[in-house]
């Protein structure tokens, strides 16, 4: 155990080590992202664009809903703006398999030239398209599970007046007790399956250019990661790595928060009198708070600090992109290959035996 979890630190030091090369090829494929879910919602936005024809909707209502994360009040509209999202989330995800291929090239101490990534591949792009739905398909059931089990449990003992209560009250009763636990179940669930699943993309890296049905690396990740011990290495490990880098997520929090409050107690204070009344009975004690913590702050005061937070945000980001952003694809390859690379290999060779 811990001669695999010093592993898996070495192997994330190679990162810093080629910091430059990383940094460089990181926003290279971040650019990549964006031209890639431009283009994957390319087909989204002519079809919006005819039915705004016809339907005498401003096309201008499509691309302000796609920037700002707004939805819209015509139900197509928002089916077509819902595909749309799920298509520039998937490519975005695709960015996965690109740093998969760039921490490959690292542990294997090579630095590849920045544009022989898996860019253009479009043949890997579709296969990993697939595998992802399939994913997702896996993923939704413990989720239909949970939901099927807790509305059964409201319907059957006759709770449907209570939560309606609790929901207006918070109060605490034996359905918020319930559906705790339940979701906290979910959660260890979702967490198991995607230990079990996580490595298919690796697999499908390996076998990119065989053409193997997809639903066999499934098979496949799901058989290499059947020990139970294997799971409590691979939990360990990333609770160790997560605790590593948590100082930096409380401070990302902290200024994520501290922003917010700023952003909303300068939208209180922009407002009428009468109207922040109104605002202060519909949310009395977060709008309390607010005044207790910047009292002595005018107008002119927050938007100054809100500029400084702001200024300060964009530097973290910054930070985070260069040190953090990229560390658990190597975390999860170097396990890959200590773990499950190596007793896939001796299953092969045992084969051939």
């Amino acid at each position: 155990m811990k001669i695999a979890v010093k592993t898996i630190y070495s192997d994330i030091s190679l990162l810093y080590k080629n910091l430059l090369h990383w940094t460089i090829s990181k926003v290279i494929i971040f650019i990549w992202w964006v031209v890639l879910g431009a283009l994957a919602i390319i087909p989204f936005a002519i079809l919006f664009f005819i039915y705004s024809l016809s339907a005498w909707i401003p096309f201008g209502d499509f691309i302000n809903s796609l920037l700002n994360s707004v939805y819209m009040t015509d139900l197509l509209w928002n089916f077509i703006y819902v595909l749309s999202l799920w298509a520039y989330t998937l490519s975005y995800f695709f960015t996965f398999i690109l740093f998969i291929k760039l921490s490959n090239w690292y542990l294997e101490w090579k630095k590849i030239e920045f544009i022989k990534n898996e860019y253009l591949n479009y043949k890997l792009y579709f296969r990993y398209l697939k595998l992802t739905l399939l994913n997702l398909v896996i993923f939704l059931v413990p989720v239909l599970v949970f939901i099927l089990i807790l509305s059964i449990s409201i319907i059957a003992l006759g709770w449907v007046e209570e939560v309606s209560l609790m929901v207006v009250s918070n109060r605490t009763n034996a359905f918020s007790v319930l559906s705790l636990i339940l979701f906290v179940i979910l959660l260890i669930k979702l967490y198991y399956l995607f230990y079990r699943f996580i490595f298919s993309y690796f697999l499908l890296l390996e076998e990119s250019e065989k053409t193997s049905w997809l639903i066999s690396l499934l098979k496949k990740s799901f058989h290499l990661t059947a020990w139970f011990k294997k799971f409590i290495v691979f939990t360990i490990s990333f609770l160790l790595v997560w605790l590593a880098y948590l100082p930096f997520s409380i401070v990302s929090t902290y200024i994520n928060w501290n922003y917010s409050d700023l952003e909303g107690y300068y939208w209180y204070l922009s407002l009428k009198e009468e109207d922040r009344a109104t605002l202060k009975g519909i949310n009395t004690y977060y709008y309390e708070w607010l005044e207790e913590k910047y009292a002595w702050k005018d107008l002119s005061n927050i938007e100054s600090m809100q500029t400084r937070y702001y200024i300060f945000l964009i530097l973290y980001r910054i930070f985070e992109f260069i040190f953090i952003f990229g560390v658990y694809t190597m975390f999860l390859n170097s396990f890959y290959r200590k773990n499950i690379f190596v007793e896939e290999k001796t299953i092969e060779q045992k084969i051939e035996l």
